[in-house]
Formats: structure tokens, sequence, C-alpha cells
């Protein structure tokens, strides 16, 4: 066996080189290539058997490496070792001409595989056999794929002779046989189609082609339009040749449905049309910066005409600081061979444009060069959004102001600087007084627009000094960062004090807001964001609780409170549903009279830890965490027992008075505990008359609104509580089925001395009147007072004139009583 010489490392056998004897060159560099990518093992084998040579790709067929296999027996990859033999004895019989063969083989992690052996002997001039050069092929799916094909009927051998896809035999144009797929393409049964022929699933208009089609013999595939069952038309492609099936001659078609693919084209035309037209700018820039090519979208994103790009350095289009961006950029994808980046450009015509470069390395199989595949999108207007999105992140959108994420950050940067130098910060906590009655009564319009001009005040009182940030709802913040002491914070407390107290114009009215501030220092008041802004709150909530517009420092008292309002809470938790609660009753008198006609339940509580508190103190608290609902409930059930039991005592007109809570009548249950505390007492609704403040009706819910009527229709009484403390009175007696106003008591302090006082009740008494409500007057202590009602026919009077609250035994003897 002659001599091979070496390629590329690799040992070639003598035979690879016959092109190149017979003047066909093969280029340089193509035999490792080859010997790499073909999917035939290429070998050579000595007279004994051996190997003395393997192609490299061995190792994906065998297992083993081409290193492994030189030296190794051809035998020991045999599955057989009689196919050995047999394969052997073919070659020499062959006498040199090339032979093939299927055999078993074993790969080195003995799997079975199979492989058509491809072989030609090298003689000597005496005829023997000095080696062998072939290739070996593996064919396991094929094998498999032909073995199954084997055991399947003669007719469906036939079927896969020309596709995979719909296939039918049909003779003469009758359909008679098909496989599965032709079913389920045409949506036909077995059945059906066996009594078909081929021209019934061709649409009426191709018929004719595909007839002629036939007629010709034919068979390469041409496209018509096929019909379902159903009647539906679709693209397909038929591949159609003749056969023979026994002693018929008959056509064996296959066809493949073309929607998806037409569908397919339609994309890659669309899709191409896209490119063309995409604002993506595309340009091919060599290993040198050289610019070689660019796209026509290009130009109208750089506004460099593609002459005056095509051939010049890169750098030449990013001029300044870009210029500077782009040698980094550059220098990063000449060492990592990908990078994506952002530039800011300085266009032509003096805008700025923010381009997004995303550049990859493009090499070329056969080309010692390297080019750079930059890909150039305008994304100025999503850098503009993203700056707007951080703004909106970070500041509320309706004053403009940081808002409580912002502010908080701050906040803590402010503490960290301050505790780096020695400094103090301040924190300012404003609350608007009056705002959700603003908000409510007028609309939200009205409520917006008083919060812009309120940060506008805000900023001016602040001035340069501090940051102003809007925390949520009417609640702002101003932060004072680097003071040497508290008094800066002061002033600007007062300086925002001073500029509420005047009224805020809002579509040519005059409103009045003021503002509640509480003030919390660093390092005195707390050392972390969250306990200076919390000692800040309970500040806010004491100048809240001192009257409203003005500030208060923090202190430990505060704190002190704060936690006792906690500790009260959790009190009244505990007490519902305990005999802490009790009801006591204090009489009304009818003032033309002087005979008790009703009576108001008043609810008290005695805690263990408490002691007895006021019902001023814990009912707005009760308010607040909500368990208010249920101790309304208990009173409802309670007062209309006790009532029941005066009615059968002989009082059938008794009126009972129990004022409701706007938190316990906007709740869902509230109907339904009306009507069980009536139905377990055995109380008429009309003996019921249920109070509501002018606070529920600000809320402007027309549920409200609802409510109030189903309680009317009920036969419930209802009276209006605190008349003439709110808000738009008026027009609440007008709107709701009111049939009782209560004067509230601060009308009676000084009625009889102050004039203006004396002159609002009788226009109450007289207004009231004259749209037919009852009217009782609360807080009457003397004679006199009861005298001036009595002239002015004020209907009902309740007070400690005739008797303080008392327990519901006590109120008998009252209501047989005549109070002169």
């Amino acid at each position: 066996m002659s001599q091979a010489p070496e390629a590329a490392g690799e040992r070639i056998p003598a035979g690879l080189h016959a092109a190149e004897a017979a003047g066909e060159r093969i280029p340089a560099g193509l035999h490792a290539a080859l010997l790499r990518d073909l999917p035939d093992v290429l070998y050579s084998v000595d007279a004994a058997g051996r190997f003395i040579w393997v192609s490299p790709n061995a190792a994906t067929v065998f297992g083993y490496s081409a290193e492994e296999l030189v030296g190794m027996e051809a035998a020991a990859l045999y599955a057989k070792p009689e196919d050995r033999v047999g394969t052997v004895r073919r070659i020499r019989d062959a006498g040199g001409r090339a032979v093939r063969s299927e055999v078993e083989m074993r790969r080195k992690d003995g799997i079975s595989i199979w492989a058509a052996i491809y072989a030609c002997a090298l003689m000597d001039g005496e005829g023997r056999i000095t080696g062998i050069n072939g290739a070996i092929r593996d064919i396991t799916e094929i094998w498999q794929t032909r073995k199954t094909l084997g055991d399947s009927e003669d007719r469906f051998r036939r079927l896969s002779d020309v596709a995979t896809e719909a296939i039918c035999i049909h003779f003469q144009g009758k359909i008679i046989d098909m496989n599965k797929a032709f079913e389920t393409l045409f949506a036909y049964s077995r059945d059906e189609l066996l009594t078909m022929w081929a021209w019934d699933v061709i649409d009426p208009r191709d018929i004719s082609l595909a007839k002629s089609m036939v007629a010709q013999q034919y068979e390469a595939p041409y496209e018509v339009r096929g019909i379902r069952k159903d009647g539906s038309v679709f693209p397909m492609e038929i591949h159609s040749k003749h056969s023979r099936m026994g002693g018929d001659s008959v056509r064996v078609t296959s066809i493949r449905d073309l929607t998806q693919s037409k569908k397919a084209e339609a994309s890659v035309r669309l899709l191409s049309q896209a490119v063309e037209q995409s604002p993506v700018a595309v340009a091919v820039v060599g290993g040198d910066g050289m610019v070689q090519y660019v796209n026509s979208a290009h130009a109208s994103l750089t506004g460099h005409s593609s002459s005056a790009v095509v051939g010049k350095p890169l750098s030449a289009l990013y001029p300044g600081k870009a210029g500077a961006m782009l040698g980094d950029f550059w220098r990063t994808l000449l060492g990592q061979g990908e990078l994506q980046g952002e530039l800011q450009v300085n266009r032509q015509d003096g805008t700025w444009q923010w381009q997004q470069v995303h550049g990859s390395k493009v090499a070329t199989p056969g080309e010692e060069g390297t080019h750079y595949l930059l890909q150039i999108e305008d994304v100025t207007l999503r850098k503009d959004q993203e700056r707007r999105l951080q703004h909106q992140a970070l500041f509320d959108g309706l004053t403009d102001l940081p808002n409580r994420v912002h502010a908080l950050d701050r906040l803590a940067r402010e503490i960290d600087m301050a505790r780096d130098h020695g400094r103090k910060v301040g924190l300012l906590f404003v609350d608007l007084d009056g705002f959700k009655a603003i908000n409510d009564s007028l609309g939200h319009e009205y409520g917006d627009e008083l919060l812009v001009l309120a940060a506008e005040r805000l900023r001016q009182a602040a001035g340069d000094g501090g940051v102003v940030a809007r925390f949520g709802g009417d609640e702002f913040l101003v932060i004072m960062g680097d003071m040497e002491d508290g008094a800066a914070a002061g002033e600007v407390a007062a300086a925002i004090v001073d500029r509420f107290s005047q009224p805020f114009t809002i579509s040519r009215r005059d409103l009045i807001s003021t503002a509640s501030i509480g003030l919390a220092l660093y390092p005195e008041d707390g050392r972390t964001q969250q306990t200076l802004l919390r000692n800040a709150d309970i500040a806010m909530y004491q100048a809240k609780l001192a009257g409203r517009n003005r500030f208060c420092f923090f202190t430990s008292r505060m704190n002190e409170e704060a936690e006792a309002r906690l500790r009260m809470e959790g009190e009244l938790r505990r007490a519902v549903g305990t005999d802490q609660f009790h009801l006591v009753y204090q009489p009304l008198v009818a003032v033309a009279t002087g005979r008790a006609v009703g009576v108001e339940a008043l609810l008290r509580w005695s805690n263990p830890e408490l002691g007895n508190v006021p019902p001023d103190r814990f009912i707005p608290q009760a308010e607040t965490c909500g368990v208010i609902v249920a101790i309304g409930r208990m009173v409802l059930e309670t007062a209309c027992r006790d009532a029941r039991r005066w009615v059968e005592d002989g009082h059938a007109d008794l009126r009972l008075c129990i004022n409701v809570s706007p938190r316990q009548f906007q709740d869902a249950g509230f109907l339904g505990d009306v009507r069980a505390a009536l139905a377990g007492s055995g109380l008429s609704p009309a003996n019921l008359e249920l109070e509501i403040t002018e606070g529920l009706l600000l809320t402007e819910r027309g549920d409200v609104d609802t409510l109030l009527r189903t309680l009317t229709d009920m036969g419930v009484k209802l009276s209006i509580d605190d008349f003439g403390t709110g808000y738009s009175s008026l027009s609440y007696l007008e709107r709701f089925p009111f049939d009782t106003l209560k004067i509230d008591r601060s009308f009676m302090i000084g009625m009889l001395e102050r004039q203006e006082r004396k002159v609002l009740v009788e226009t109450i008494v007289a207004m009231a009147s004259g749209l037919g409500l009852e009217v009782i007057a609360e807080g009457v202590e003397t004679a006199e007072q009861m005298a001036h009602l009595a002239a002015i026919n004020c209907d009902i009077a309740q007070g400690y004139l005739f008797s303080r609250p008392v327990p519901a035994g006590d109120i008998s003897p009252l209501l047989d009583r005549v109070f002169r």
C-alpha cells in the first residue's frame, strides 16, 4: 500500500489524492473540512485487518476517537462475527471493485447501530489483498424505517415511494386507496373516499389543470386549490407519478397542504418590506473602523447620506463627547466580539439624539478580514419616556412634589449627612384642616386644585432651605437639613400657618383650609427616618387636638398620649361583647306640656384598667378602629328591649332616640341590624328614631339616600343631629326624609345673653316648623331657657334641667312625671 501524505495533521489515504492526480485540485484546507464534516467515516485497513487510518469524525459514529481505532482490528466493531466474514468474502470476490454491505455494528458504549460499509480492496500484482479503503455510514434510522415499511402492507410501500404527507392511489381517476393523512386533510372518512374520484377533492376551477397533468403523465410538483368536505378551499401542492398495482397502471399522488407555507411566504414578504421600511439603521464596518455599507434607513436616522458615510471612518459620525464614548464602545467590541450600548449624538441639525447601538462580529468563511455589524436605533423617545417614568416614580403627579418614596429617601440622606457633620434635621408633618369636607362637598376637582395651591404655598414658606413633598392625600412633609438648631424649622412652620390662614380662591370661591403641623428634630426626637416620621405625625395629631391651625413640636408626653390611644384601642377591642358597656337614658320633654315623650339612649364604658371613660374619648377611637359597628349593634338591641318594656308599661307613644355613628351607618349589615333589633325586642318601628350626624351626609353617596328612605318606609323616624355645626345643612333638610331636627347644645350656652345666638335658635325653630319638622333642643339647663323655647314654639327639650342620664331602671318614674 502506497504511503499517503499528511494534510492538516491527518494521515490521508492514498485514494483521496487520486483527484489531484487526475488534475482536479482540491482547494487548500478542504481536506480537513471534508474529513470533519462529512457524515461518512473514511478508513484504511491493512492486510491483517487492522485500522491504519480513520477520519477524525469517527467519534461521532462509533464513540471511539480516530487515535483509539488506529491499530484496532476492524472485526471488533462487528456485532456478529459472521457478518465480518461475509463482508471480507464479498470484497475479495469483487477483485478491487467497490462493494456495499449493511451490517450491525457496536459503538464504544455498547449500543448497536446499523451501518452501510463501502469497501474497495487494494491488490498486489499477484492478486493478493494488501489493504482495504472505504467509508462507513450510520444508517440506523434508515434501516429502522425500512424495516417498519417492510412490515407494512404492500400498498403502503408504494405510497411511501412518493411522499409522507397525504397520499392516495387512484386508477383512471377513481380513488382506490389512501393514507390516514389524506382522510384528515380533506375531512372525509375512508369509506366516503373510496366512493369518490380524485377530482372531488380539487376546486372545480382547477380540475381541468389536474386532469391535464394526469394525461401528460406529469410528475413534477404543481399547485392547485383543494376543497374539503365542509367546502373550505385551501392551497395545496400535488406530486403524482405513475406506478403499477398488479397489472394495472395507477397514479400514486402525494398532496401537501400549502396553507402554512403560503402564510410563511406572506410573512417573509411582509418582513422584507418591514425591514426595508424599518427605522433601525444597519452599518457594516471593517476591522479598521471604515464604514463599508449602510442601509437606506441609516441616512434618515443619522442625517448623513450614504455617499458621505461609506468609505469613511465610523468615528467621523460621532464628534465631540460622542466620539469618546464611541472609542470605548469600539475597543470593547474588538475585544469581546459583541456589545450593546447607548450613545448621545449631536446631529447635523443641532438636535440631540440617543442611539442604541448593537455591534457584533461577523466572520466570513474563506475571507481573512473581520467585519462588524452595527444595528443603530433612535431611542430618543424611549429615553425621554424613561425620564418621565422615573419622574413619575419619584414625584407626585398632581402637585409635582417629591412623593413619599422620594421624600423618605431624601430624609434618610439628610440624616446621614447630619450624623457625619454633627448637624440637625427638621421634619414637618403638615395636614390640611377641613380638606375632606371641601373635597366631599364640592367635588374632587376642587380638592385637587386646593392641593396644588397648598403645595405652592408650602414651597414659598419653606424657601430654599426646605424640601417639600406630598406624603399622601392631604398630608405633606417639609424636610429641612443641615440645621444648627430647631429655630429655623419653627420659623418655617409659623410661615406655613400664616400663609394657610388666608383663603384659597378656587373658581371664584373662597375656601378656608388651615394647616396643622407636627415637628420632629433629629437627633433628639429620633435617629431614623421612621422614628422621625412617626413622632412628627404624633405632634401633628396633637396640633389637631389643640384646635388646628397651629404647629406643635414633638414631646415625650405626646408619645405617651399616642401610646395611651393604642392602649385604649386594645381595651375597646377586648370590651366588645362584655358587660363593660352599658346604657343610660335621658328624658325628652315636650315643651308645651312638660311631660316626657321619649328618651335618648347614651352609651357608657366602665373599663377595669381605664375606669369610667367619657364618651367623647372612646367613641372617636371606636370609630377609628372600627369596633363601633359591633358596639352600635349592642346599643340597638339593648335600647329596643328596654323601650319595649316602657311601652308595655303604658307609654305607647314613647320615642326612643339612638345616635348612629357614620361608620356604623355605612356598614353593609346596618339595615339588617335594625330589623333584627326591632324583631328581637318586639318594639314597633314607629317608636324608634335614629339620629344621623351631618358628617355622614357629606359623603354624597347614593346608597346613603337609599338607606334613609328604606328606614323611612319601614316606619323608623329620622333625626338630623347637631344641626348647625356642619356644612350646607339646609340642603340636607330638603333632600333627605328627616322627621326631627336637633339643635346642638352649643347654641343653648349663652342663648339668652348673646343676641346673635338667640336669633339663630329662633331662626332654626321657625325654619324647621315651616318644613314640617319637629325640633329638639339639647343642653337645656335653666327654666329661663325652657320658657324662651316655649315662646318660640320649640317642640321638645332635653337637658340637665329635667334629669341627668340615668340607668334604665330609673326611667319609669321620669316618664310619669310632669316637668314645670
